[in-house]
């Protein structure tokens, strides 16, 4: 199937488990970064949304990857 978009685009190389995150992003944000989805390591990007996909990226690992709390409450 053929695509038109009026944009430039940035093929993003990742991993099954980071492209289900960007997938994810993408699709809780009206679709706006994301072209095309070409296989399982592969998306390809809007130029202009790169650096705010990053971003995203980075802030949903964070906040995934956050230590429980510990406390010594005995």
């Amino acid at each position: 199937m053929v695509k038109a978009v009026r944009a430039a685009g940035t093929l993003v190389k990742c991993d099954a488990s980071i492209k289900a995150m960007l997938v994810d992003i993408d699709s809780k944000n009206g679709n706006e970064y994301i072209i095309e989805e070409l296989d399982e390591e592969h998306i390809l990007v809007k130029e202009t949304k790169v650096h705010e996909l990053k971003s995203r990226l980075n802030q949903m690992m964070k906040e995934r990857l956050k230590e429980p709390d510990t406390s010594d409450s005995e």
